[in-house]
């Protein structure tokens, strides 16, 4: 019985751990900008992505992009509040918000296109929303 007690304790700790640690990846960090949270995020699924050209595994590919949707919502959050202040044309900031809603469309195109194994169609986005990296990065950060 003992035993029984031990072990729901510590499956219930590491549930719990687990679901922490889910919710840290997305949430605001203390000095940490919501954009800069998301871009990590897109750092990793795009690693991801890549891998799954290279390997033609579309099923991998939609997973981390859940993380970048729900870190969107804090990014918006802090858009509305005034919190983000843009590297470079700061003053551009209803534009590099079109940008971004621009970028997050052509990610659900992907998404799908992954489900539906079209990879001709997942290797075209791709290329789009890496442009859409570089273009945005140059406008507003670099």
């Amino acid at each position: 019985m003992k035993k029984y007690i031990l072990s729901a304790v510590v499956s219930l700790a590491l549930g719990t751990a687990i679901v922490h640690a889910e919710e840290a990846k997305t949430a605001p960090a203390a000095g940490v900008s919501p954009v800069k949270i998301e871009m990590r995020l897109l750092n990793d699924a795009f690693k991801n992505l890549i891998d799954s050209l290279i390997l033609n595994t579309p099923e991998t590919i939609e997973e981390p992009f859940h993380e970048i949707h729900k870190a969107k919502a804090n990014t918006e959050a802090a858009l509305e509040k005034g919190e983000i202040k843009l590297p470079k044309n700061g003053d551009k900031m209803k534009q590099f918000i079109e940008l971004d809603e621009q970028f997050h469309k052509k990610l659900e195109i992907l998404i799908e296109a992954s489900r539906k194994k079209d990879m001709k169609t997942v290797q075209e986005t791709t290329h789009k929303l890496l442009n859409g990296c570089v273009q945005c990065h140059s406008k507003f950060r670099n």
